[in-house]
């Protein structure tokens, strides 16, 4: 019977000695230390460079990513790694003590997302993607998108299917195409302007610039406004547009706002109204015409009330209300007040994109 017991532990011990390693040859390795649900969880990730390493796989130079806390061990294959232009790697956010999958694209515009990762259930989850991207204007936008719980299991699937589902596409971006302010000495003297990014029912959302230099800069206040009062949000904080379902018209549902100390406060439209609802400065958007071409105003919003008064390239105009067609991709209207020479100040409508040059 000793001698069975001693058999059976003899190839015990010869299984472990001999049980294949998740890799052997490791390079570019990246140790992290993260407090999770005040569990503390050590995150390795490595490049494998074993000959055998199989060749079935997402990325063409795959990554590995291992997880250990109490009770908690995880290896992940095929989440990270570098595909052609794309590039999926672990990391901490901004210094922000968040982990995250970093997700860089370079072409046609260059991504860069954050998708911090969420342990619970003895699983590894994603749940929300924070998005900046560099449009053809080389203007950076900066949305968010949160969707259903997901578990990270060993591989995503094809890199292109199994991370664009956290990336999705939001063809609200365009309006910020419709602005594109070039430096002169004549544009200089207005120091301060303001950009619309979008609107959910009477809320409107503005970039505040305090000169042409910081536009190029992109460094910016976000305002939100409605017809009477403005709120400012802090310049520090990184905020992120809240995108819903890209196929229906309400993509626009809030901001994500994301604190110096990496807490992330979402406002839908009701917390936003109550900003609004509680804030003492009055409205004052105002920006001011870049299109080359005459910009004609309107009585109504209606193709059919033209007026014969024109604004030229400079003129300097107070916002008072946007209209977007449909499904809010697109401006139609701009309702503005206009301090003019030969008429006073006058409120009309101008239509299409008059804060761009850049038309077709």
């Amino acid at each position: 019977m000793k001698k069975i017991l001693l058999l059976l532990l003899l190839i015990t011990i010869s299984t472990v000695c001999h049980a294949k390693e998740p890799c052997i040859n490791r390079t570019s390795i990246e140790n992290y230390q993260f407090n999770i649900n005040s569990q503390p969880y050590k995150f390795t990730s490595y490049f494998c460079e074993d000959e055998d390493e199989d060749q079935d796989r997402v990325f063409p130079y795959p990554a590995i990513l291992e997880i250990h806390g109490k009770n908690f061990n995880k290896t992940l294959k095929n989440v990270i790694g570098m595909a052609g232009k794309i590039g999926v790697m672990f990391s901490n956010w901004d210094d922000k003590n968040t982990p995250v999958f970093h997700y860089t694209f370079k072409s046609p515009k260059n991504v860069e997302a954050y998708i911090p990762i969420i342990i619970d259930d003895n699983n590894v989850m994603v749940e929300c993607s924070y998005m900046d991207k560099t449009l053809t204007t080389g203007i950076k936008i900066k949305y968010s998108y949160c969707g259903d719980l997901q578990i990270v299991q060993d591989g995503f699937g094809e890199v292109e299917e199994g991370f664009d589902n956290l990336l999705p596409e939001f063809y609200l971006e365009l309006i910020y195409d419709f602005s594109d302010f070039i430096e002169n000495k004549k544009s200089l003297k207005y120091k301060n302007f303001d950009v619309f990014i979008g609107k959910i029912d009477d809320i409107s959302f503005y970039r505040r610039y305090s000169s042409i230099k910081d536009y190029k800069l992109n460094k910016y206040m976000v305002v939100i406004a409605n017809k009477e009062k403005e709120y400012q949000f802090k310049q520090q904080d990184e905020i992120y547009q809240r995108m819903g379902n890209p196929f229906i018209p309400e993509r626009f549902i809030g901001l994500d706002i994301v604190d110096s100390k990496g807490n992330i406060k979402f406002y839908d439209k009701n917390s936003l109204s109550a900003l609004l609802n509680e804030s003492q400065v009055k409205r004052n958007i105002k920006s001011y015409i870049q299109n080359d071409k005459k910009t004609q105003l309107y009585n109504q919003p209606d193709n059919n009330s033209a007026t014969n008064i024109y604004l030229v390239k400079h003129d300097f105009v107070t916002i008072l209300d946007e209209i977007l067609n449909k499904y809010q991709d697109d401006i139609l209207w701009y309702k503005i007040s206009y301090k003019s020479k030969e008429h006073g100040n006058i409120t009309k409508w101008i239509k299409g994109k008059p804060f761009t040059s850049n038309l077709d």
